[in-house]
């Protein structure tokens, strides 16, 4: 199955990439080309002797290039699957070469390797290798929990600090007031919470919306929670014997908000749902350091919805590309949680254009979702809402009015607001967003048979 224009240039790590990816996509720099039913390939003449080899597994897609670009996919892989999308038939059927199928064959023998189960591994080990292997962890785990605590009794204080000289102070105090704090708690170990609290900096310091002091109010509040509640996990004897009081899966999710990781193997060694997984939209965030990828998921037979986060680090791209508007059969596993939503891909397999949108569930049902998923989880800052006829309006601010005659205001972080209007024509369109129990932030519209994804680096 071959992707859109549109489709291809989304996996782009960023836009000069996706310029530069285009630009390539000229017959005459290419020699070589062919496909198979998996993959297709070719040669980019550069500006040194040897022409760069560029191939594409289709089934993921996947790519790779002799060339030396630290970005991935590069020019020249996005230049070859547009050359693809817009020139079939310079791509004749043939075996692929050597040089192709050592890739494939690579990719393979990798993917099997990872899907071995923590089981077999452990399986290979002596009774007192894993004892030993166990007691290691323990002492890690003892230490970092240490420090963790820690960390958490500074932030409490300096929370309660701030709420008793109030916001009007930030102002003068400025940025390297949160920075100082944030970097405490990398020190510490808690990586997560330095996030957020670079992003508490960023709604006071970085943006202009109206109700930015109400927000980080919020944010300050929701913030003072999770630390109230990871002490009852993480701390002295006291504190830590409440965290029976806890559900297991809540406890998941609060060492999650702290910074705690799952090994991703275990994790895969699992069962996962399999289904016919539709990627409905995604959103792209960069805070300088590290740039993440959200993408969703809605699984066409389930409804399930999934969501599947990426890291990539400086200039890098992304180690998994998902294309908005397409869909493949796969399995995910979720990770544990009061309501699980972060998943990882399992497998994938029979990659295809998304053809429609099954029937979304009334606004009340989604709004109830949210209601009981609040309650389970009241730490949960996205829920994913499907909407089959929203009417985008301006009402003195952007909104959304639903088939029920209801209107949902438009998160005021949203930067396409007009693009959705104009998107509409002044007709209710499918759309694809995050509730945060306040506001609705578009994400994908479904307009002239395809799907449309608003990706920007936008605020949180």
């Amino acid at each position: 199955m071959n992707l859109t224009a549109e489709q291809i240039l989304a996996l782009a790590p960023d836009a000069s990439a996706a310029k530069a990816g285009s630009q390539q996509a000229a017959p005459a720099k290419w020699s070589g080309l062919g496909r198979t039913d998996s993959a297709v390939w070719g040669e980019c003449q550069g500006s040194g002797k040897d022409p760069y080899r560029t191939q594409i597994d289709l089934g993921e897609p996947a790519f790779k290039c002799s060339c030396p670009s630290r970005k991935f996919p590069c020019k020249h892989g996005l230049g070859l699957y547009l050359l693809l999308a817009g020139h079939p038939p310079l791509f004749s059927s043939a075996s692929a070469p050597q040089w192709v199928t050592d890739w494939l064959d690579s990719r393979q023998q990798r993917s099997e390797k990872k899907r071995e189960s923590a089981s077999e591994k452990a399986a290979a080990m002596t009774p007192e290798q894993i004892e030993a292997q166990a007691g290691a962890a323990r002492r890690r785990e003892d230490k970092r929990d240490t420090k963790v605590a820690r960390g958490l009794e500074e932030l409490q204080t300096w929370l309660e600090d701030l709420a008793r000289e109030g916001l009007s102070s930030l102002r003068g105090r400025g940025p390297a007031f949160w920075e100082a704090i944030a970097a405490r708690m990398v020190d510490a170990q808690a990586g997560a919470l330095a996030s957020r609290l670079r992003r508490a900096s960023g709604l006071y310091f970085q943006t202009s919306l109206a109700d930015r002091e109400t927000r980080l109010a919020r944010e300050l509040a929701s913030l003072y929670l999770l630390v109230a509640a990871a002490k009852r996990l993480i701390g002295n004897e006291e504190t830590s014997a409440l965290s029976a009081e806890l559900p297991v899966e809540l406890q998941a999710d609060i060492r999650s908000l702290i910074g705690w990781n799952i090994n991703q193997d275990e994790l895969l060694a699992q069962a996962g749902v399999a289904d016919r997984w539709q990627v409905l939209a995604q959103r792209t965030t960069d805070d300088e350091r590290v740039k993440s990828r959200a993408t969703w998921l809605r699984g066409a037979g389930s409804g399930h919805w999934a969501s599947v986060l990426h890291f990539a680090v400086g200039t890098q791209g992304f180690d998994k590309l998902l294309a908005p508007g397409t869909e493949f059969d796969g399995e995910l596993v979720y990770y544990p949680g009061a309501w699980p939503q972060r998943a990882l891909i399992k497998n994938q397999d029979k990659l295809a254009t998304v053809a429609a949108l099954p029937p979304a569930a009334p606004l009340q049902d989604a709004l109830n979702g949210y209601t009981e998923a609040l309650a389970v989880h009241p730490f949960l800052e996205r829920f994913p809402v499907a909407l089959d006829a929203a009417l985008p309006r301006y009402d003195g601010s952007p909104c959304v009015q639903c088939s029920d005659g209801r209107t949902l205001p438009i998160h005021p972080g949203f930067r396409h607001a007009w693009q959705l209007l104009a998107l509409s024509g002044g007709h209710p369109l499918p759309l694809v967003g995050e509730w945060d129990g306040h506001a609705l932030f578009p994400l994908s519209v479904w307009t002239e048979g395809r799907l449309h994804n608003f990706d920007s680096d936008s605020p949180a």
